[in-house]
């Protein structure tokens, strides 16, 4: 109902809206084809196993903070890798699954109850009304 909401405002409003920038020609000259491929796969399952170890279903505020410390190490790391070489699909994925990482560490620091699946032994009650957490990239 509110992505409806939202999307007929838009619509209403669409000519008002500036023309976004042109975007830039890739340039290549300053990258290269990767011989390090499996940076990408390692990173891959450091985050699947850091997710389920800090993050899954019992959490506490120190695994939190050492998930979102990994994911910033992360992140600096394929930034880093994103600007020496190739773009390649396994990039592009690997990116999408740390800002997905980020966002779900994020939005349980906010959180401070336990509810549904998830429970917080830092927080162990669950309070009496559910509240939507929204968290933006």
């Amino acid at each position: 109902m509110v992505g409806d909401v939202a999307a007929r405002d838009i619509l209403r409003r669409w000519d008002s809206f500036d023309a976004p920038p042109a975007v830039r020609a890739w340039d290549e000259s300053r990258v290269t084809d990767s011989d390090e491929e499996v940076v990408i796969k390692q990173n891959w399952t450091e985050i699947r196993r850091f997710m389920w170890n800090y993050v899954g279903i019992v959490r506490t505020n120190k695994r939190l903070e050492r998930a979102a410390h990994r994911i910033q190490m992360l992140n600096d790391e394929v930034n880093d890798y994103y600007g020496h070489f190739r773009v390649t699909t396994d990039l592009i994925e690997l990116r999408n699954l740390l800002q997905s990482a980020e966002l779900i560490v994020r939005s349980a620091r906010a959180r401070h109850e336990s509810r549904g699946l998830h429970y917080t032994l830092d927080y162990p009650q669950t309070d009496d009304v559910a509240l939507d957490t929204v968290i933006v990239p």
